[in-house]
């Protein structure tokens, strides 16, 4: 007592730590109090208990489906005969696009955001009909396969689709339907009967096609089932967001993508599908670059096989008029002195044909944003490729913001720029080039006939027929070089190469992500101190406001 009133006296006394033991002295009764109370917490247990095993029991067993894919670069697709044009650069490389080492990179994150498009997203969903769901009356598990009435829509009503239809459907024992449809965008309810099924159900410019799933065998009897329609774009958005995908390993191109469902076979195909449309979606977009580079090529050795017939006959007219049977055994003589020369000079007029045929494509105003096909060989391509590669690549990049977007988006805008900043650099280095290659021609010609003057025994005759035979070998060599680059095309689009390569097929891991026996431990003891703790506290506020109530009516 007297330690109390000093205390009252002279506060001022008190510490900090004098203050925290007083605090946890009054504390201590409170939680003891608390813990004597065993009858509460043994029924907050009880209750958190039989949570805990509803949970376990009830909770459907949910499995994650994992697959991994490594995305081929350009140099793997090239070497296993991809085509490559496009986001890949297989037919730049025919081409020659870049020089030798051009291209061959791959961006995982763009390549992941594909994946998760939801125009991609979209089509898997559309493929597998999920924008359906079925359960049966009264459960809340959606069947996937076994669902004994399947309902089907046209792209049209797919894209009217704006929220989702509920249907009630009822097929009795002797094959009479009914359905009972529910438009959540008008509040339109109406019921319709059929004789049998399959059943066609129009609401207003949406038709849906009710029929019995095939894949069940002896599926005839009568059946009660509650579909619901979704607007696919719904689904895709959902499904992106239940997707997991993320890089597996940069230094591999490696994707690892995943998914968790209790109904394992649904998220298996789901997987496989998604890969299986991003593979054909890039394969059309190449193939699509393709078939321009191959219009191309045809309309150039459509126009270089006239040259080359016109300068064949310019040699036969000449070889009559000329009498020359045999001019090639009478040139052979100083053939050998000028063979290193001619090989030169032979190649310089190639390169220049096709520096030209590049400024005429460049410079064509519809193929304004086309890619620009480089036709030289590696010896120059290394002197041309790096404007033309950064000007493909900036096209590709352009080309790929506007699927994912469209032309009035800031970043198409963006890269538009760019792309024509790019092209002016383009011209230049083709500018260039031909100003090279014209130097480069002008002094293996001014070679040429410093050696024909010191050679003054040559005819004339064979003089004028080796300048139409040079002429003829020019033009067989472009024709040759524009042949097999449209060959190697072909080819390549006969044989389809896998953008992404399946590594692991969708597989089930083996242990359930849920439900979880150490989520449903955390619950049961969270829950019994929650309750325990909550009953006591709510009881105790009671007793106080009734103390309080009397106190009040004593003091009346």
């Amino acid at each position: 007592m007297e330690i109390n009133n000093e205390l009252e006296r002279e506060p001022s006394r008190l510490t900090a730590n004098d203050a925290e033991d007083r605090e946890a002295i009054g504390l201590r009764p409170i939680i003891a109090g608390y813990l004597r109370q065993r009858k509460v917490i043994m029924i907050s247990a009880a209750i958190s208990l039989l949570a805990a095993i509803l949970y376990v029991v009830l909770y459907p067993r949910t499995y994650e489906v994992m697959a991994r894919v490594k995305i081929q670069d350009d140099a793997s697709m090239i070497s296993s005969g991809g085509i490559g044009l496009g986001e890949a650069a297989g037919l730049m490389k025919s081409f020659g696009i870049g020089g030798m080492g051009g291209g061959g990179s791959v961006s995982i994150d763009d390549e992941i955001s594909t994946l998760r498009s939801n125009s991609l997203m979209r089509k898997m969903v559309i493929q597998l009909g999920l924008y359906a769901e079925y359960c049966r009356p009264f459960s809340l598990l959606r069947l996937y396969g076994q669902e004994p009435v399947r309902v089907t829509c046209d792209s049209t009503t797919l894209d009217a689709l704006d929220d989702r239809v509920e249907f009630a459907l009822n097929v009795s024992d002797r094959g009479e339907v009914t359905i009972k449809a529910k438009s959540k965008a008008d509040g339109l309810k109406q019921t319709f009967h059929f004789d049998r099924l399959p059943a066609v159900v129009k609401l207003g410019n949406r038709t849906f096609t009710f029929d019995r799933n095939k894949d069940l065998a002896a599926n005839t009897g009568a059946t009660q089932l509650n579909i619901t329609v979704y607007p696919p774009r719904w689904v895709a958005e959902k499904a992106a967001d239940d997707f997991l995908i993320e890089d597996y390993s940069k230094s591999a191109n490696i994707i690892e993508l995943s998914c968790t469902d209790y109904e394992r076979q649904r998220a298996k195909d789901m997987l496989n599908v998604l890969i299986d449309l991003y593979n054909q979606e890039a394969y059309d977009y190449k193939k699509v670059q393709s078939d321009v580079s191959l219009v191309f090529l045809n309309e150039r050795i459509a126009h270089v096989m006239g040259e080359l017939e016109q300068v064949e006959q310019k040699i036969e007219r000449y070889k009559a008029e000329n009498k020359l049977t045999d001019v090639e055994y009478d040139i052979q003589y100083y053939a050998e002195y000028m063979r290193d020369l001619k090989g030169r000079l032979i190649e310089a007029e190639t390169q220049a044909n096709m520096v030209a045929m590049m400024d005429a494509f460049v410079r064509n105003p519809a193929n304004r944003y086309k890619l620009v096909p480089s036709l030289l060989t590696s010896g120059t391509a290394e002197t041309e490729g790096s404007a033309i590669f950064l000007y493909n690549q900036a096209l590709l990049e352009r080309e790929k913001a506007i699927r994912n977007s469209n032309e009035q988006n800031p970043m198409v805008a963006s890269l538009t720029t760019q792309v024509d900043r790019l092209r002016e650099t383009v011209f230049q280095s083709i500018n260039n080039a031909q100003q090279t290659m014209q130097q480069t021609r002008q002094t293996l010609q001014k070679q040429e006939r410093e050696l024909l003057d010191r050679m003054g025994s040559i005819p004339v005759q064979e003089r004028i027929y080796v300048d139409y035979k040079r002429q003829q070998e020019i033009l067989q060599g472009v024709y040759l070089i524009l042949l097999q680059k449209r060959e190697e095309i072909s080819l390549a689009l006969g044989q389809k190469t896998e953008r992404a390569k399946i590594i692991d097929t969708a597989f089930v891991k083996a242990k359930p992500v849920a439900p979880r026996k150490v989520f449903a431990l955390a619950g049961f003891i969270v829950l019994t101190l929650l309750l325990s703790i909550g009953w006591l506290v709510c009881r105790d506020q009671y007793r106080l406001l009734r103390k309080e109530m009397r106190r009040g009516d004593n003091a009346a």
